[in-house]
């Protein structure tokens, strides 16, 4: 009788089915801690068969497990950021999130890869836009208009760019010093997009018209401070407060909705500087990311956003010293008080890399670990030496990790041209077939096919996987020159039992 279980951490071996016993130690593939496993029925005391596709395969009964892990992926998008969240619940209790998807294709042909190109409808649990620049939200165009992808809900930081006469109004209506047109729910953004003069051919209201018009979503809604579940005086992602699961929670740090002087709920505008009292509105959209920090146990994970200086500034204030600027003195105790609500194990790095940062932020996270998600052939030279610099100084440890999706992969990021079309003759075959071996035939050729693709581009080579049970974890990448029983390079990261706090330990393979 088969069982879905998975494998035991951080690096587990598959080996030879029909060997005898004493030669049973030759490896056949290497998987990583979480991976999904069909085990069968046993072979003896010590050894159970597994069903891998077609074939099968002997593993030790020390070598799985039937909890399952939360997963984050990390994918190289290009330049911009976009992740995959897994809870660990199964069945109805699994919830996918997608946060952010770059600015190209790389999202979509991964998620193709990873569903088998949703031959059927799929629901997704949701996904989150962390605010509109391009490079974090043009990867969900593909997404939205796919006839079988659905999520049960759309968020997004409420600022929504449209078509205006002058720049300063394309993030709608600035008043006293706050951006007050705030788009809460699917009614006030249906409302403001259904005038075609305010979508024009920009490109975010496109996306989110076309996440309106093809019921991409049950509900599309902003996501605050305020526009959250209100719990314990915090805001939580709906789903993820903790009366919903205290194991599991995900806190809304930003946007921080305040009251402008007209009474009206708005997001402060930003300058190039903190002080600045003319509005960017790059560093004003940017600067109100959706900002989530992820509990699971004793794990914490920041998602950054592309938060930018003026906004870090704003943010250590407003949760380190209720709002106020802070003496020279009073700088480390807001620092510390900011940090019960930033310090995390693992953050996703602002801003692909951008040096655009301040001391004090990256004091309160004061992570074991970063993830820097940023592209080749762009302009702004990220991750910034100095950054990266900075982030070995602030982080937890002697040894802090920085881990870059376009530094940890050095192919190329397009697939090989020749196999596409090789795959799409193929789909054809599959509609028109109906002899069952061959199918089988057909499928086998394109699973083959879909696994080239993915192993020649970013899906696999700049992707970094965290998989952790909440009380350890384990952060790793794709050997780009490995084999079968050699396709993982990892970290672990564990308690350290003198602090109390998750650090790395030496690296494995």
């Amino acid at each position: 009788m088969t069982k879905i279980c998975y494998a035991k951490g951080p690096i587990i071996y598959l080996y030879d089915r029909t060997a005898p016993e004493k030669k049973r130690s030759k490896r056949k593939k290497q998987l990583l801690w979480g991976d999904w496993l069909r085990v069968g029925d046993p072979i003896n005391a010590d050894w159970f068969e597994v069903k891998w596709g077609k074939q099968k395969f002997a593993i030790h009964k020390d070598d799985f497990q039937e909890e399952r892990l939360l997963e984050i992926i990390f994918l190289d998008v290009g330049q911009g950021d976009g992740c995959i969240l897994t809870t660990p619940g199964v069945g109805d209790d699994e919830k996918i999130m997608i946060v952010d998807a770059g600015d190209r294709d790389n999202m979509m042909r991964f998620l193709n890869w990873r569903f088998r190109d949703f031959k059927t409808q799929f629901k997704f649990h949701a996904a989150i836009v962390t605010h509109p620049d391009a490079d974090h939200y043009r990867g969900f165009q593909p997404i939205f208009e796919h006839e079988n992808i659905a999520f049960e809900k759309i968020y997004h930081n409420g600022i929504v760019e449209r078509k205006a006469p002058k720049k300063k109004l394309r993030l709608g209506a600035i008043e006293d010093g706050f951006v007050t047109d705030l788009r809460p729910d699917t009614d006030s953004l249906r409302e403001l997009l259904k005038i075609k003069d305010n979508r024009g051919s920009t490109h975010y209201p496109k996306l989110m018209w076309t996440a309106l018009e093809n019921g991409r979503a049950d509900s599309i809604e902003m996501l605050s401070t305020k526009h959250s579940i209100q719990e314990e005086g915090k805001g939580w992602l709906p789903g993820f407060a903790p009366s919903d699961n205290p194991e599991l929670t995900i806190e809304i740090l930003g946007p921080v909705v305040q009251k402008a002087p007209n009474g009206k709920d708005g997001l402060r505008i930003f300058g190039k500087t903190f002080s600045s009292r003319s509005m960017d509105n790059g560093k004003t959209k940017n600067g109100h990311s959706v900002l989530m920090r992820l509990r699971y146990r004793d794990l914490n994970v920041l998602f950054g956003g592309d938060l930018n200086s003026p906004a870090e500034t704003f943010l250590t204030r407003h949760y380190g010293n209720d709002g106020k600027k802070p003496t020279r003195a009073q700088i480390p105790g807001m620092v510390k008080r900011a940090s019960e609500r930033f310090s995390v194990d693992l953050m996703k790095c602002c801003h692909h890399g951008s040096s655009d940062v301040t001391e004090e932020f990256l004091e309160s996270a004061s992570p074991a670990a970063y993830v820097v998600s940023s592209g080749d052939q762009e302009s702004h030279v990220h991750p910034r030496p100095d950054l990266l610099g900075l982030l070995g100084r602030k982080g937890r440890g002697d040894r802090p990790l920085i881990l870059c999706t376009e530094v940890l992969r050095s192919t190329r990021e397009k697939e090989d041209p020749e196999l596409r079309p090789k795959l799409d003759k193929i789909k054809e075959k599959l509609l028109k077939e109906e002899d069952e071996e061959k199918i089988d035939d057909l499928e086998k050729e394109r699973d083959t096919i879909l696994d080239l693709l993915f192993k020649r581009n970013v899906g696999v080579y700049g992707a970094i996987n965290l998989r952790t049970d909440g009380r350890r974890a384990v952060v790793a990448f794709r050997n780009e020159k490995g084999s079968d029983t050699n396709r993982w390079f990892y970290y672990e990261m564990e308690k350290d039992p003198a602090t109390g706090q998750m650090l790395p330990k030496a690296a494995g393979h």
